[in-house]
């Protein structure tokens, strides 16, 4: 095996500008700068009297029922019992409870978050427990009710639980139909392409969910099987426990709307002001809450009347003081929105550092403003390790080829790449040139015979579109017969695409991690020694599983 690593874009500017430029936007994420150690000492040294005994021993308290709920290993249940010492800090990633873990990145993120954690433990000289942020509260179920696998031809399949809860339900108050879990169950065991370590994929997949479950538990479960005994302590939100512990932050948020709106409007021109496109669509009346009915969350919003709130959706509306009273009497009826969950996990957490996706590091730009509001600063935020597996059989179809890494990583070169050896670019230009010749022949004969009015234009114009349309019919004709052809080649080059580039996006953001756990196994994914190497920002890994 071998990696390599190089500095590479992530899509998102700010985020870019974050890992590489620290300086340009220093203001916008309260001077964090995560590639200096030193910052991550002062702000352990300032953790230390934030958390008092009694919300570390709630904390655990609270957790402890859920970890043995989702069979933790022992490391991490001696992982949150450390969460009890005073000098104790978190590492934190998390992520949406997708089908089978989502995409690989979800996995990266609690890697790196692992890896980042033993670091700073070494380095700080304290002890740094990693916690993955299991997003239960989201209510958007078409995000998280998917994954794509790959079958024994390269097909790239999407597995789909077909069954799903009614608008805004949260995922966490939804329990998995037991009839669509084994349909998806049955998909999968008929489109995983064989390998050492399949059979124990499926076991994992199987063992993990049990009815009742929802799809946070059942995640939940299947990345400790994953992960092993890492030592990585999950955590979900909605654990009513928690929410008692949040209950000060939904008094605060519902109590100070008036600087709230202020600062976030602020914090929006900043961000565009310095020529960044805000991550998050700027909503000038959402108060940062929603809130929890019988399960289901809705936006909770400001009104006219500064001292009234209203549900938006349902109509109801209440003054801030009987929000406030109900937030006291039941915190279990109030959720965050992606600006505020940053300072939730800030109130609840010992928060030295932030593991996050270039959007989560995006959005963070705007966030300060609500840390800010409640007179909080953000930890450093440390971007997730990207990562691109170059499986045995891709390497050998490249070597083949003739097809360097750089060729590989751009989407349209390969395909063109494969293009030009079949002689299809020729077919291109030949369509391109009887097209042109089409276009020259009628445009001349209406010309020619404009005398007898403006309808010759017309019948010229419709003779070009069906000679045109024509001409691209025999193209893609010829093509298909081309590539029947060269019918291997089609499928060594398909093969490169389809595990680089997985229904044409990156392959961290859309497989799931099934695949490479059915043929390699996850054992070399864990031990990778880059995980959360917080002195190498903007980096993208390259790994040769040769």
């Amino acid at each position: 095996m071998r990696c390599t690593a190089a500095a590479a874009p992530t899509g998102q500017p700010i985020t870019d500008d974050h890992q590489q430029s620290f300086s340009r936007v220093a203001e916008l994420y309260h001077n964090q700068d995560p590639s200096r150690l030193q910052t991550y000492r002062q702000r352990a040294d300032e953790l230390r009297n934030r958390f008092c005994v009694e919300h570390r021993q709630a904390l655990v308290a609270a957790l402890r029922p859920f970890l043995e709920e989702i069979h933790a290993p022992r490391s991490a249940m001696a992982q949150l019992e450390r969460l009890a010492n005073p000098d104790s800090v978190v590492v934190v990633a998390g992520q949406q409870a997708g089908l089978f873990t989502g995409p690989l990145y979800s996995l990266y993120k609690a890697l790196s978050a692992i890896g980042l954690a033993r670091r700073l433990e070494q380095e700080l000289q304290r002890p740094v427990v990693p916690v993955f942020w299991i997003a239960s509260e989201d209510h958007d179920w078409g995000e998280v009710d998917h994954a794509y696998v790959l079958d024994d031809q390269d097909g790239v399949r999407r597995l789909r639980i077909p069954e799903a809860p009614e608008l805004h339900r949260m995922v966490h108050h939804f329990p998995l139909p037991q009839t669509a879990v084994a349909g998806v169950l049955r998909e999968l065991e008929e489109v995983l392409p064989s390998g050492p370590w399949r059979t124990e994929v499926l076991a994992a997949v199987h063992d993990t969910w049990q009815p009742g479950d929802t799809l946070a538990v059942w995640f939940a479960r299947l990345l400790y099987r994953m992960l092993g005994e890492t030592g990585l302590v999950l955590l979900d939100p909605c654990l009513p426990g928690l929410r008692q512990l949040a209950r000060g932050v939904w008094a605060a948020v519902l109590q100070q709307q008036g600087e709230l709106a202020a600062r976030l409007t602020e914090r929006y021109r900043a961000v565009e002001a310095r020529g960044y496109h805000p991550a998050v669509v700027f909503d000038p009346v959402n108060t940062t809450l929603f809130h929890v009915a019988a399960g289901r969350r809705y936006v909770l919003e400001r009104t006219d009347d500064p001292n009234r709130l209203r549900v938006r959706g349902l109509g109801m509306e209440r003054s801030v003081a009987e929000w406030v009273a109900t937030a006291e009497a039941d915190p279990t009826a109030f959720s965050s929105n992606v600006l505020l969950r940053p300072v939730v996990q800030d109130f609840l957490l010992p928060t030295v550092a932030f593991v996050g996706g270039p959007s989560e590091i995006a959005y963070h730009a705007l966030a300060g403003a609500v840390f800010e509001t409640l007179q909080r600063t953000m930890p450093p935020l440390v971007l997730r390790d990207r990562l691109t597996v170059f499986v045995p059989s891709v390497l050998r179809n490249m070597e083949k080829w003739g097809l360097s890494r750089d060729a590989v990583l751009s989407l349209s070169g390969l395909r063109d790449q494969g293009a030009r050896a079949f002689g299809a670019l020729d077919l291109d230009a030949a369509c391109e040139r009887m097209s042109a010749e089409s276009r020259a022949r009628w445009d001349a004969w209406a010309q020619s015979w404009a005398h007898l009015g403006p309808q010759v234009a017309r019948l010229a114009e419709t003779q070009v579109r069906r000679e045109q349309a024509g001409i691209a019919r025999t193209t893609a004709k010829a093509k298909f017969l081309l590539q029947q052809a060269h019918d291997v080649e089609v499928r060594q080059l398909r093969h490169i695409e389809r595990w680089i580039w997985v229904d044409g996006h990156p392959q961290e953001r859309r497989l799931c991690p099934l695949n490479l756990w059915a043929q390699h196994g996850l054992d070399w994914l864990r031990d990778l020694p880059l995980w959360g190497q917080y002195d190498r920002p903007g980096t993208h890994y390259y790994v040769d599983l040769a």
